[in-house]
């Protein structure tokens, strides 16, 4: 799996997004829908921003806003599935929607909460596990190594300023760090990360 955890504030989630639209194919959607309602697909900053605030992390646990990147060079196929809910257990909804596929990208952000920073995310499956998974055809691998790679590369080396252990801190996060926010996995967690370098 290619996988890259790094610190964000709502600047630099901004930025990240730009890059996405603006510089490659991916189509950005939430991993599941409210229930009884379709699937999001954001064309947008603004659309996404009025689903929820960028760079905040309500719940503090790094998983504000759960994110799939499809790229249509990647895989053809978009996959939505539609999944049956138990209306008596659901308050009266019967359905959601969510987004499948072996090569999908995940871009998780935390965020700012209270006067912590929590990481963000952004990783696929690879060739090996998603086969060893079952997927039996119909992703370009190399085109989504090369498009991952644009991606983590772009947050990674253009973007970031600093670096806690193994973790890319950019600049909008860095600026808090400097007001005495802590970089944290998770918000109530007992240690923080520091910079490096």
């Amino acid at each position: 799996m290619a996988n890259l955890d790094f610190f964000a504030a709502r600047d630099d989630q901004i930025a990240i997004i730009e890059f996405i639209l603006a510089e490659t194919d991916f189509r950005i959607f939430e991993t599941a829908s409210a229930f009884g309602e379709p699937l999001k697909a954001f064309r947008s900053i603004a659309e996404l921003d009025a689903v929820a605030r960028l760079g905040t992390d309500k719940h503090g646990n790094g998983t504000a806003h759960l994110l799939q990147l499809w790229s249509p060079s990647v895989m053809k196929k978009l996959e939505i599935e539609r999944i049956k809910l138990d209306p008596k257990t659901c308050r009266g909804h019967t359905f959601r929607e969510s987004i499948g596929g072996w090569a999908l990208v995940q871009l998780y952000l935390g965020g700012v909460h209270g006067r912590a920073i929590t990481k963000s995310h952004i990783g696929h499956n690879s060739e090996t596990r998603a086969r060893n998974w079952g997927n039996k055809g119909g992703v370009d691998w190399a085109a989504l190594k090369k498009l991952s790679n644009r991606l983590r590369y772009h947050v990674s080396r253009r973007l970031a300023v600093a670096k806690a252990p193994g973790r890319p801190v950019l600049p909008a996060a860095h600026a808090l760090v400097k007001q005495g926010y802590l970089l944290k996995e998770l918000a109530h967690s007992d240690w923080s990360h520091e910079i490096k370098g």
